[in-house]
């Protein structure tokens, strides 16, 4: 979804789906401080920590070709994921909840239950301990 925190109301509108998505590639580059990202950096979602002189920049990466002279690929480097509604922290492999189609949102079992009900995130054949 966009930035947009989606209404409980849009959310109860959606599909979802048990998932656990693990931890995945990453590119990392440099951008200086005064530096504009180009558009190879804004097209793909990123993470931006700031280090001295700049920040950081992880970019989610799907395989493909990539400039091994600009980036450098990070294994696992995409380490986890964030709640939709809350912006809440998610480890790889936990527990969560995706959209089946359409536009992707991804809820905690925090937000999931406080969303469809207590005791909603307890599907049969899912592990509720998370």
């Amino acid at each position: 979804m966009s930035d947009d925190v989606p209404s409980d109301e849009q959310l109860r509108g959606l599909d979802f789906m048990p998932s656990r998505i693990p931890a995945l590639d990453a590119l990392e580059v440099f951008v200086p401080d005064g530096g504009t990202a180009d558009p190879e950096v804004r097209e793909v979602p990123s993470r931006w920590y700031p280090v001295e002189g700049g920040h950081r920049v992880l970019l989610l990466y799907e395989g493909g070709p990539y400039s091994t002279d600009r980036f450098t690929l990070v294994k696992g480097g995409w380490d986890h994921e964030h709640c939709s509604r809350c912006r809440a922290h998610i480890p790889p492999m936990t527990l969560c909840w995706v959209t089946e189609r359409g536009e992707y949102v991804l809820l905690d079992k925090k937000c999931y239950e406080e969303v469809f009900g207590p005791g909603s995130a307890d599907e049969p054949g899912v592990d509720p301990s998370g």
